[in-house]
């Protein structure tokens, strides 16, 4: 087997064993329940703003915002989970607290999106919450992994990303 077959096969074994450990989150995200998680989120952001609710729905004006469990930052956090658990460095010690760090710093910003996407509702138009959504979830799922890649680098001293598959 040569070099470019043994780079070939990392890469697949990572796509594999990332495809499946997504899979199996994503699909805990949306069956497990979470309305605990959704009806706190909601009832943070709605109080914020002195919006009412209900439960896990917020209103503005004749808007309802729903918080699913998309909007808790758990699929997210599987995609971050997918891609440090299917590399073959770190080692599991440093995979689990990168793990937990990210978490956290994930569920913070995840709170400050939800917030920066509601301000943008009240004062810009209610129309804007559908693009702000899929806007600031795209910049934050970015940032999130482009903040994992740097500090991974830097704890695991690797210069290239094949370097950890």
């Amino acid at each position: 087997m040569d070099l470019k077959e043994i780079k070939e096969n990392k890469i697949i074994l990572f796509l594999v064993k990332f495809g499946v450990i997504f899979s199996v989150l994503h699909f805990l995200v949306w069956t497990i329940p979470t309305s605990f998680l959704q009806n706190w989120i909601a009832f943070l952001q709605a109080g914020l703003f002195g919006l009412p609710l209900t439960e896990n729905t917020i209103f503005l004006n004749q808007k309802q915002i729903l918080i699913n469990p998309s909007c808790t930052g758990l699929i997210s956090l599987s995609i971050l989970a997918a891609i440090i658990f299917s590399l073959t460095k770190p080692e599991m010690k440093k995979k689990i607290e990168i793990f937990v760090l990210a978490g956290i710093v994930m569920f913070f910003l995840n709170l400050l999106r939800i917030y920066f996407v509601l301000w943008a509702g009240i004062n810009f138009g209610e129309e804007l919450i559908g693009i702000m959504h899929e806007i600031s979830w795209m910049t934050t799922a970015i940032f999130i992994i482009g903040l994992w890649y740097y500090f991974t680098k830097r704890i695991t001293k690797v210069k290239e990303f094949n370097e950890l598959l």
